[in-house]
C-alpha cells in the first residue's frame, strides 16, 4: 500500500536537519511512496536536490501565512504521517495541524541540535514548546542518544515518546587503502558549514602548530564566520598552507586526496562528514562532542580531543597523518550509519506510527466555514 508522506523545513539549504530531510523524501518517493516536500521559501542552488518523484511546494508567505498555507496542504493532501525539521519548522508544523480539520494525519517533528534554541524566536519556540509539540505527536526523532537524553533532561519530552535514529549518511562504496592513504600530501581537511559552533578559527589555530612537512589544510564550506576564518588564517602567516574552497556540491574528490579529517565543532549532535570521512577510509580527528564520541564509539574508531584544546587538537592531526591506520575498520563502521541503514529505520518508524494510529476528532470546523482551508485536490 503506497504510503502518503508529508516533509517540511523551511528551505532547501545546505544544512545537515535538511539534507537528511531530501534524502530521506527522496528515497522513500523512488520506492514508491507518495510524498510531497514543502518549504516556507526557495532556495538557490547551495543546498541537496530532491527525487523527481518528489512533489515540492513552496509556500513562499510569512510565518503566519505559512502557517495557514500548511494547514490548506495537510486538509488537501492528507499526508499519514508529516515530518519536521530544523529552525522553527517544528512548532508551525504543530500549529499548523491544530487549524487542519482532518483526523489521521500523524505528526514526526525532528530534532539536529542541541543548541538550534538559539537560531530565533521559531528555533527558541521549538524547544521550549517541546513537551507541547511532543504530546501532539505520534514520535519526536533524536539524531542521536544524548541529544534523545537532552530533550528529556532539559526540555521536558517524554521519553516514551522518543525514538532515536542517527542521521543517514550517504556512504562511499569503497574506502581507500591503508597504502594509498598513507602516500597522499598531508592534507588535513575539515568539511562543515562555517559558523560558530563548528569552531573552525579553532582549527586553523591547532593547523598552525602542526610540525608535519608541507602539511596543508583545506577547508570546504561557507557561512557566516568566512571572513573571521580568513582574518585568522592571514594572522598566522597561513595563507600559502591553508585554503577555504567554498561550499561544494559533492565533496568526495575533497575526501579523496585528503589524508585525515578534522572536526574542531564546540557542540555536534550528530556529524555526518565523521561518518563521510570513515567511509573513505580516513582516519578522523575530533573534539569529544555528542556525536563524534557517539559515532566513534568513544574512540575506537578515531581520536577524540577535549573541547577547545587547541594543543591536543594539534598533536592528534599530526599522529593522524603520522599513522592514517586501518581504513577498513572505520569504512565498516560508516556502513552502519548507510543511506539504506537509516532510510529503512524511518520506513520502519512510519509503518509503526500507521499501524498503530486511531483517527482523531476533526479540528474546529469554524477553520473550514472561514475559507482558511480549500477543499478538494
Amino acid at each position: 500500500m503506497t504510503r502518503r508522506l508529508l516533509f517540511y523545513t523551511h528551505a532547501l539549504v545546505d544544512g545537515g536537519a535538511e539534507r537528511v530531510s531530501a534524502v530521506l523524501a527522496s528515497r522513500l518517493a523512488a520506492a514508491g511512496d507518495d510524498v510531497v516536500f514543502v518549504v516556507d521559501r526557495a532556495a538557490g542552488g547551495n543546498g541537496p536536490d530532491l527525487d523527481p518523484a518528489v512533489r515540492l511546494v513552496v509556500l513562499s508567505g510569512g510565518h503566519a501565512g505559512n502557517v495557514l498555507a500548511l494547514a490548506r496542504l495537510l486538509w488537501r493532501e492528507r499526508p499519514q504521517v508529516a515530518f519536521s525539521a530544523a529552525g522553527g519548522s517544528n512548532p508551525k508544523l504543530a500549529l499548523a495541524r491544530l487549524l487542519a480539520p482532518v483526523s489521521g494525519i500523524r505528526l514526526v517533528p525532528t530534532y539536529h541540535g542541541f543548541e538550534d534554541w538559539k537560531t530565533g524566536l521559531l528555533g527558541n519556540l521549538a524547544y521550549r514548546l517541546a513537551p507541547l509539540i511532543a504530546r501532539l505527536s505520534a514520535r519526536v526523532v533524536a539524531v542521536s542518544d544524548a541529544l534523545a537524553d537532552a530533550l528529556v533532561a532539559e526540555w521536558g519530552v517524554p521519553r516514551a515518546r522518543i525514538a532515536r535514529i542517527q542521521n543517514p549518511v550517504e556512504t562511499a562504496p569503497h574506502p581507500a587503502s591503508a597504502t594509498e592513504i598513507a602516500g597522499r600530501p598531508p592534507i588535513v581537511l575539515g568539511i562543515g558549514r562555517l559558523s560558530a559552533e563548528k569552531d573552525f578559527v579553532s582549527l586553523v589555530r591547532a593547523f598552525a602548530a602542526v610540525t608535519t612537512p608541507d602539511a596543508r589544510l583545506v577547508l570546504v564550506g561557507d557561512g557566516p564566520e568566512r571572513g573571521a576564518i580568513a582574518a585568522e588564517i592571514d594572522r598566522l602567516g597561513l595563507s600559502d598552507r591553508a585554503t577555504l574552497a567554498g561550499y561544494v556540491k559533492d565533496p568526495t574528490p575533497f575526501y579523496g586526496a585528503a589524508r585525515c579529517l578534522a572536526l574542531a565543532s564546540r557542540t555536534e549532535s550528530f556529524g555526518n562528514v565523521v561518518v563521510e570521512a570513515l567511509s573513505h577510509g580516513l582516519p578522523v580527528v575530533a573534539t569529544a562532542t555528542a556525536g563524534p564520541v557517539e559515532i566513534l564509539a568513544g574512540g575506537r574508531h578515531g581520536r577524540l580531543v577535549p573541547v577547545g584544546d587547541v594543543d591536543a587538537l594539534a598533536g592528534a592531526i599530526e599522529a593522524a597523518l603520522a599513522d592514517p591506520g586501518d581504513p577498513e575498520t572505520r569504512a565498516a563502521r560508516a556502513a552502519e550509519f548507510s543511506l539504506e541503514a537509516g532510510v529503512a529505520a524511518y520506513s520502519r518508524l512510519i509503518d509503526e506510527i500507521i499501524d498503530g494510529a486511531r483517527p482523531r476528532p476533526a479540528q474546529d470546523a469554524s477553520v473550514l466555514r472561514s475559507g482558511r482551508v480549500e477543499g478538494g485536490r
